[in-house]
């Protein structure tokens, strides 16, 4: 089964999943179940931590990695379709992590390919396992989800990385506050979900007067890739929002801070050493996360 949407998963789902995690950490897992087992990274936009967190957790299982070059390097580039490349691709290992640029060809690659596909982020849609590194930070660092006020903070109208949290959050008894400029709200479909799902949510442009009620702040960079238009790009950037200590010295002792990276201006260097800083911390459990989900669909267990 493939992961292409955190809709696909539970709060039971999830949980196990992280019941997983914690056997994966204290090495517990049957080495034999990737062994001879081969990862097929297909990243058509660039990426850091999602794709050498997947290699290494494939790595760190006992499995291979296929080293797929960039787009460039594939016959996609000689005009071959999406179609094609998955078919012929999917027959040389046993799970493919993907990342385009295009909203619909994860979906569109899932019904070609005869192995799992991992969603590893598309367009300005999703990404479901970022969400699931996020709420396991979350859930570590705080000892909890139920009864957190967390803060989605910036682009939520491009941001994937926000898209797939909100419906993560929506399982669990939180109140969300969503603060961004009204040109970067969240999109409306996602309202509704929050709606649906009785999540108790507020919506405001500014960051300092609900910041001592905040739990968790998660920051998003401005998306500014995602934004056509160069003059837009530089007025939100005036104006876009930026954690410091100064700015935190209002809010709880032990608020979270949290940041899918990549960090531009929006979250100070000096906040590095704060010990609620837990960017880093985030980017290093999304191998151990990974492990959990690779091990869970090599097993055929997943779901």
């Amino acid at each position: 089964m493939s992961l292409l949407s955190i809709d696909q998963l539970s709060k039971n789902t999830i949980g196990a999943l992280f019941q997983q995690v914690q056997h994966i950490a204290l090495g517990n897992f049957d080495r034999e179940t990737s062994s001879g087992k081969i990862l097929i990274p297909l990243f058509f936009e660039p990426s850091t931590r999602t794709r050498l967190s997947f290699e290494t957790a494939m790595l760190r299982l006992g499995g291979q990695v296929l080293p797929v070059p960039d787009t460039i390097g594939l016959a996609i580039s000689k005009g071959e379709s999406l179609q094609d490349t998955i078919r012929v691709v999917s027959a040389f290992g046993d799970i493919i992590v993907m990342r385009h640029a295009t909203e619909s060809a994860v979906y569109l690659a899932s019904e070609y390919a005869s192995v799992p596909i991992i969603n590893g982020g598309n367009g300005c849609d999703e990404h479901p396992t970022q969400t699931l590194l996020d709420l396991y930070t979350i859930q570590k660092e705080k000892g909890t989800i139920d009864g957190l006020n967390v803060a989605l903070v910036g682009d939520l109208k491009h941001a994937r990385t926000m898209h797939s949290l909100v419906k993560g959050l929506s399982y669990y008894q939180v109140t969300v506050f969503l603060i961004s400029p009204e040109e970067l709200r969240l999109p409306e479909q996602l309202r509704e979900v929050l709606c649906q799902r009785q999540v108790t949510f507020i919506e405001t442009p500014n960051l300092q007067e609900i910041l001592r009620e905040l739990d968790v702040i998660y920051l998003v960079m401005l998306q500014h890739h995602r934004i056509p238009d160069p003059a837009t790009v530089v007025r939100l950037q005036r104006e876009y929002y930026r954690i410091t200590p100064d700015l935190l010295t209002h809010a709880k002792p032990d608020v979270t801070i949290l940041h899918p990276l990549v960090r531009r201006e929006e979250v100070a260097p000096e906040v590095d050493a704060l010990p609620n800083a837990a960017y880093f911390r985030q980017a290093q459990n999304g191998i151990v996360v990974r492990m959990a989900l690779l091990y869970q669909m090599l097993k055929g267990d997943f779901c």
